[in-house]
Order: structure tokens, then C-alpha cells, then sequence
């Protein structure tokens, strides 16, 4: 079986209202447009992949990650499509440090073709099944109501939570201390601060939290300082005793070695779709475990398909804290209809269908040629 062509077609989905107007320090739409992506083989087998986008912070959108799919496929036509070790080596080859979003949503439309071929799902592929289920944490909508939101999700079994801060410090405390009395010790609340906070602004809320939080509560400060701030990001773990998390400046092993070598974080989150595919992630994953650090296996504005391939890794990795799987369901809409994770009492599972378990284009509940978002350029 050779590969023939890769396709990829840009989809939209809009946020539910109460998630389309939130205060963060990143700019995000109110419409989520990702690539899903195709892998086509002679034999008519279909692999189906999803490139995801966050504009705001690693700067690729829609447009150009199908031009880096129309460069990186000139090296792939004609691969066996169950060399992906040799897949991912081409796409770097073609493009050494770019086009991330594209390369990882060809390697996840990889995974699944190759779970096809072989009649097993993808977590087979990476090692075999060692959980039942991996929790996931959802993101409660950023207003100052969030905390009936967040009780609403707790009555539905979620039990970690990424709350967006805005970069104002008391707009910031005022919101976690709404959120802390809701979750008390049940649960834990990561304060996803998207590099909002300066250094001493990170200090002071965390002194100011760490008087007034029991210690029952778990709190997380999650990219407190700028992505590339990793002496800053050492200077807050060694100053609070919260858990610092290590996010948006990941996208590389290199990365991943200066986070672990400046001590940077007690926990690190890996995004397939942020480091260009399930393989690195991967890879990331057992460097993060070789070195004993925590880790979670997480997501960016991700649909459904993107989603599942993160859970087959999640359930395939030896001891994530949790996982991030849940924001298709944040969606009005997904293009999936049939298949792929389920979230069960805020636990997310995959089934042991072959591949990511999504099926074929079918699957999808939708013509993606009469629903794709088109671009036109002078």
C-alpha cells in the first residue's frame, strides 16, 4: 500500500455563547477554524487527522498550514503509510522547524491509517492500552459568573479544571477566590495564566493565595510568565509552594530539556498538536518520565478528532496526571457524529475500534468539500 495524495480541508466550529467572550490575556475568536486532514492510499483506505489552531499564541492558522500540507506531501506520495517513523523524519527534512500545526495533524491522519491497516486501535500503536480511563480537565467559561459554570461541571464528574486569568492581578484573585469555595478539596484548579503574569505579579498571587488557601486545595499555576521565561519560571517554583506548570514554551525536546534542567516546573503539558504530532509527543512524554517530572497530555482548541488522538495517548502513557480532552465538547457542533473519546464522569476513554475508532469520512456527519471555509488570496 503506497500513500497517493494528502488533502486537507479547513473546517469551522463556533463556541457555545457562554464560551465566545471570555477575558484572557490571548486573543481568541468566537469561531475555531482547524484543518482536518486526509492521508489517501491506492488501496482506498483513508487515514483522518486534525490540525489545530491557536493563532493567539504559536501564530499558524488555517491558510497556512495548507500551504505547509502542499509542501510537506511532496515528500510523503509513494510512502509506505506504515513507515511513520520515516514520515515524520521526511517532514522535518522538508520543513526543520515550521508548519508544526501541519505536521501534526499529518502524523495523527498516520496513526489512524496505519490503526486501519493493522485492524487495531491506535493506543496499540504506541505501546498498548495501560489505562481504563484517564480524567480530563475542561475549561469552565471565563466571566464573572464562571463559578455556576464550574459547579455544573463538577455535578458532571469533572474534577480538574484550567481556568483562563486575564493579567489583572485582582480581576484574577477575584475570580479564584469565587472558585475555590466550589471545588474545596474535590478537585483541582489550574490558573492557566497564557503568560499574562510578570514575575513579581506571579509572587504576589501566589502569596496571596497560599494565605488564604487551605492546604487541601489543589492549585496550580499553570504559564504564569512569558514562554521563554524559564529563570522566571524557577524563581516562582522556588518561592510557593503551588505546583508550577510549564506550558506554552514546549514545543521542542530542547524545550522540554531547559524546563528540566533550570528546574523550571513541578509539571509539564504536552500538546500533540503543539509539538507536531503523536510521535514527538511521544517522545516528550517518556523524557519527561525518564527525568521523573509530572506531566499531563493536553490539548489546543481542538475538535474531536484531535481530541481522541490525545486520548489514545493519554490511556497509552505510563502516569499522566490527567489529561485534556474535552474542549470539542465546548463546541455547538463537531464535525464527528459517530465514534472517537468519550468523557464519562469527567474520564476519558477510547474504544478498541481500529484506528483512532472515528471510521471513515462518513463518521464525520458532514461533506467536507461543501462545508470547508475557503480562502482566496489576490
Amino acid at each position: 500500500m503506497k500513500i497517493t495524495d494528502i488533502t486537507g480541508t479547513a473546517v469551522r466550529a463556533d463556541y457555545r455563547p457562554e464560551y465566545m467572550k471570555d477575558k484572557r490575556y490571548y486573543v481568541k475568536d468566537e469561531t475555531q477554524v482547524n484543518v482536518i486532514v486526509q492521508v489517501h492510499t491506492d488501496e482506498g483506505v483513508v487515514g483522518i487527522g486534525e490540525a489545530a489552531h491557536c493563532p493567539g499564541l504559536y501564530g499558524e492558522t488555517a491558510p497556512s498550514t495548507l500551504g505547509g500540507i502542499d509542501l510537506l506531501k511532496a515528500g510523503l506520495v509513494g510512502l509506505d503509510p506504515l513507515q511513520l517513523t520515516k514520515a515524520d523524519t521526511i517532514m522535518d527534512r522538508y520543513s526543520p522547524a515550521g508548519n508544526v500545526a501541519a505536521k501534526a495533524g499529518i502524523d495523527i491522519a498516520l496513526h489512524d491509517l496505519a490503526g486501519k491497516i493493522l485492524g487495531i486501535p491506535v493506543y496499540q500503536l504506541l505501546g498498548g492500552r495501560t489505562h481504563d480511563g484517564v480524567p480530563t480537565h475542561i475549561t469552565p467559561a471565563t466571566y464573572e459568573d464562571t463559578a455556576d459554570d464550574l459547579g455544573r461541571l463538577m455535578a458532571q464528574g469533572y474534577r480538574f479544571f484550567k481556568q483562563k486569568m486575564s493579567g489583572d492581578t485582582r480581576y484574577d484573585l477575584d475570580i479564584v477566590r469565587s472558585l475555590l469555595p466550589v471545588i474545596g478539596d474535590r478537585a483541582t484548579l489550574s490558573l492557566d495564566a497564557n503568560q499574562a503574569w510578570s514575575v513579581n505579579q506571579a509572587l504576589l498571587i501566589a502569596e496571596v493565595l497560599e494565605r488564604e488557601v487551605g492546604l487541601d486545595q489543589k492549585v496550580i499555576l499553570e504559564q504564569p510568565v512569558l514562554a521563554n521565561d524559564f529563570s522566571g519560571l524557577a524563581k516562582i517554583r522556588r518561592a510557593t509552594r503551588f505546583p508550577v506548570m510549564a506550558d506554552d514554551g514546549i514545543r521542542t525536546v530542547a524545550d522540554l530539556n531547559r524546563v528540566i534542567e533550570c528546574e523550571a516546573a513541578d509539571i509539564v503539558s504536552l500538546k500533540i498538536s503543539r509539538v507536531g504530532g503523536v510521535q514527538k509527543c511521544q517522545q516528550m512524554i517518556r523524557v519527561a518520565e525518564a527525568h521523573n517530572i509530572d506531566y499531563i497530555v493536553d490539548e489546543i482548541n481542538e475538535m474531536k478528532v484531535a481530541n481522541t488522538a490525545v486520548a489514545h495517548l493519554a490511556v497509552a502513557s505510563r502516569n499522566p496526571l490527567y489529561t485534556g480532552v474535552a474542549c470539542h465538547t465546548l463546541f455547538e457542533q463537531d464535525i464527528v457524529t459517530s465514534g472517537g473519546v468519550t468523557i464519562v464522569d469527567g474520564v476519558a476513554n477510547v474504544s478498541d475500534l481500529p484506528g483512532l475508532g472515528i471510521g471513515s469520512e462518513s463518521a464525520l456527519g458532514v461533506d467536507l468539500e461543501s462545508t470547508a471555509v475557503r480562502y482566496e488570496y489576490a
